[in-house]
Order: structure tokens, then sequence, then C-alpha cells
């Protein structure tokens, strides 16, 4: 796993530069000589906010400009290629390391969010929508595609072609056939360790033949201890957001003396960051519920709304 970017040690330590839009100077002609007038509008705006710093930031949240920020979680037929609930937790509790008393029951609350348990239960081929490794670079959008182009010759069309297939890719002598299922976005993925052309066949098989079969696999089940999250949701915003825009929010929050945490998204995405603010304050929640009025998911989005969004409970049956 790479490296997380390290994260600044307060909210003040990471306040960025705020650029200005370019402001539109009246000249002021008398005589021979001229002299440059500033901008009123800029300065009006200024001594408002120093004047009503959390009103200001209330009603400039609705106007800031927010960028779109991709798929969160994208399609691959690579697992690592997921978004990865573990590498966000991590990247946030190293942010939070050197952070001041009031944002300590944040990290203790992340590291109790996922619980993991094993399950010896049969699965169908066709639910795994992932492979943990495979030695194809091409970004495959899901597993049927990369088994067109990986199976390479081999024969898949007959039932006994299949059955061969399954068998090979599946063999006893290399059980258990370790599979994770997380419940946070109803995925699977096999832990293979070397390339799965055999287990491509199948799924071509399968495909085409409309047929499914079993196997037996040992189910390490990714969850959500329903509990903490239910505490995160209720106690902070872990608002996700473009860098850019979110150091502007940052600067407003700042200037009106409310708190605010940032914290780094997952290692992979450098261009997000996490907002961690308590919920504990009328006039804060106000400025973010501004904030989120009228985006969409693309824009900003809550970490505990989406974890719930897409949630999926294991079947222990």
């Amino acid at each position: 796993m790479a490296e997380t970017p390290q994260s600044p040690k307060a909210s003040e330590a990471h306040k960025p530069e705020v650029h200005q839009p370019e402001t539109h100077k009246v000249e002021v002609h008398k005589g021979a000589s001229s002299l440059t007038a500033f901008d009123l509008e800029a300065f009006l705006n200024n001594l408002v906010q120093r004047l009503f710093p959390v009103w200001y930031a209330a009603q400039a949240v609705k106007e800031l400009p927010l960028g779109n920020m991709g798929p969160l979680n994208p399609n691959s037929f690579l697992s690592h290629r997921w978004l990865s609930l573990h590498s966000i937790i991590q990247a946030m509790q190293s942010s939070l390391e050197n952070a001041d008393a009031q944002w300590k029951e944040l990290s203790p609350l992340l590291g109790k969010l996922i619980v993991e348990q094993d399950y010896q239960r049969p699965l169908s081929v066709t639910a795994i929508q992932g492979l943990e490794y495979s030695s194809h670079e091409t970004h495959y959008p899901n597993l049927l595609t990369y088994a067109e182009h990986a199976m390479g010759s081999l024969p898949w069309e007959s039932a006994e072609e299949f059955e061969h297939n399954l068998k090979t890719a599946f063999a006893d002598d290399k059980k258990p056939h370790r599979i994770v299922y997380r419940e946070w976005d109803g995925r699977y993925y096999w832990v293979n360790h070397e390339e799965a052309t055999h287990f491509a066949a199948a799924l071509m098989h399968c495909h085409h033949k409309q047929r499914d079969a079993t196997i037996s696999a040992l189910i390490n089940v990714e969850s959500l201890n329903m509990t903490t999250l239910d505490s995160l949701r209720s106690k902070f915003w872990l608002l996700i957001m473009r860098r850019d825009d979110a150091y502007q929010v940052i600067d407003l929050l700042n200037k009106a003396s409310l708190p605010v945490f940032p914290c780094e998204f997952e290692w992979r995405r450098s261009d997000l960051l996490i907002l961690a603010c308590p919920k504990n304050l009328s006039k804060l929640n106000t400025i973010l519920l501004n904030l989120q009025n009228n985006r969409s998911n693309q824009q900003i989005t809550d970490l505990g709304r989406f974890l719930t969004r897409y949630h999926r409970p294991f079947r222990n049956q």
C-alpha cells in the first residue's frame, strides 16, 4: 500500500492561500494626475466578513462553485482499484495524529468502524465481481470484459469444458478459496494469486449459456459497526470534497473561528479532502447545511451517508 500523505497538525496550519478574483479598478482623473480607486465591492465584502464572519460564511457557501469529484468507487475487474475503506480510515487517522484535544474522539471511532469475520459458505461464481491479482494493466470495467481478453484460446463452450475450467480455477489443492465481501458497497472479490484464465473461461460459459455454479469459499466479510457509524454521523460532519473547494470552506470557517479539521482521503485520490466538523454547534451546522443544499453527490457528500447509501448486509445463511 502506498504511503499516505502527511496531513497538517491543525486546521490553522492547513489554511490555504485563497485566490481572490480579479478586481476592477476605476481611475479618477484630476488635472494632470490620476488616482487609482480601490475596488468598492471587495472592500465592502471584506468589511462585512470581518464584522459578521459567521453570517458571511453562511451566505458565501451558497454561491461557492464546487467541482465534480468523479466516481469515488470506480468500477474495475481489480479490487485494488476500488475505493478502500481501510485506506480512508488509515489516511484520516494519520491526519489526526497531532490534532487538538477537541478531535481526540474521532480517531478511535474510525478505528472501530470496520468489523471483519470469516464464514465458510458456498458462493455463486457469478457473484464474484473482482480479482485481487492480475498481470493485465488494461482498465477493464468488469470481470466479463476481462474474461473476453484474458482467457486466450481456452475452450469454454461445452459443459465438459466448463466443469474443467471451474475445477482448474478452484482446485481442491488450493482450498480454502478466499473471497472478500464488503458490506458497505456489496462487492465480492476473489483473493487469487495467479492469472485467472480458467476462471475467465468459466465466466464466459456462465454468461453465454445462462449457467451458474457454486464453489466452497471462505468469505471474509468487511462489516460496518452500525453503532459506531451512527455515533460518527451524530457527532461529526465528514464531508468529502475536491481539495481546492475544501480549502475555500476552511478559510471561511477559520475566519469565523469555527472548528474544522482537514483529513486526507484515500491515497489514490490526493485531489480530495474530508472536512471534519463537530455537529454540536448550530452556527456551524447552518453553514454546512447551506454548503450542501442543492448540491449533487458528485460535488460534496458525507462519508457516513455514503456508507449507509450503498450498505448491503451479508446474508449469513
